[in-house]
């Protein structure tokens, strides 16, 4: 790899892991499009891009979910239930739908594209008109199977986008189960986990995958992966802790305009 990829990797985990901690997105609007590049480079078949692409990303924004868990169980605010009752249903969900994209040629790198840009606009929507919640609200009790469409829809996201689920669950968090941004985002980041294991796993036990020049278990191509990786572990915290001191307002502008960035440049890689 060239001085500069070196260089770039760590910082784009860093950058991704302060969003993931403080958005709660698990940071695949920042992975993506420097992952996707980088495999380009190889000069991979389209359809190979979009997996090594997908399965890295998903790599990086379950560390970052990780790092994110085991910071709210420390300071004992840890919401396992919930994880639970979002998590599995969508962990079933992006496991059917990863194995569905590795043993199918359905899903081409245009249709990635659209997804993205779809789940990115909605997002960005949500974020700019939504109103404010109430900052005492929680998930409704009286809501379960609410909660389970929330975990579907983001288990789908996750294998379809490699986002992470964050980018469609903290929107949902707030227009579906009238959570405030804070408690969203929190709850976001600790189910990205479970959203993001199963089809991890699939990607690095593919037998298919095209063989690289350098050392990687099924799709995870771990000279780009191990970098970007610290880098996330280390400012996801930092994230986080900034997240505290950041008005509800301030969060969500930022969240938009992150993802507006994002939207230009992949309507830019499409037409270009």
């Amino acid at each position: 790899m060239s001085a500069l990829q070196w260089l770039l990797l760590p910082l784009v985990g860093a950058a991704g892991g302060f969003l993931a901690g403080m958005l709660g997105v698990g940071g695949g609007i920042i992975f993506i499009p420097l992952l996707s590049w980088l495999f380009a480079s190889l000069g991979l078949p389209p359809e190979e891009i979009v997996r090594f692409t997908l399965a890295n990303s998903i790599l990086l924004v379950v560390v970052s979910g990780l790092t994110g868990t085991r910071k709210q169980y420390r300071l004992g605010e840890w919401q396992w239930r919930k994880v639970l009752s979002i998590g599995v249903p969508g962990a079933t969900v992006s496991y059917a739908v990863t194995y569905s994209i590795q043993h199918g040629d359905w899903y081409s790198k245009s249709r990635f594209n659209l997804v993205f840009l779809l789940f990115l606009a909605i997002s960005v929507a949500n974020m700019i008109f939504g109103k404010k919640k109430d900052p005492e609200a929680t998930i409704p009790q009286e809501k379960p199977l609410s909660a389970v469409l929330v975990g579907i829809f983001a288990g789908a996201v996750v294998a379809l986008s490699g986002l992470g689920g964050g980018v469609i669950m903290v929107p949902l968090f707030r227009m579906v189960l009238k959570m405030p941004m804070r408690q969203a985002t929190a709850l976001s980041l600790s189910i990205i986990p479970a959203l993001g294991f199963a089809p991890l796993t699939g990607y690095m036990l593919a037998p298919g995958a095209t063989q690289l020049p350098f050392l990687h278990t099924g799709y995870v191509a771990w000279p780009y992966a191990l970098p970007m990786a610290a880098g996330v572990v280390v400012f996801a915290t930092v994230g986080m802790k900034a997240a505290k001191h950041i008005s509800e307002t301030t969060l969500r502008i930022i969240f938009a305009i992150l993802s507006s960035i994002v939207i230009v440049k992949t309507l830019y890689d499409i037409f270009s």
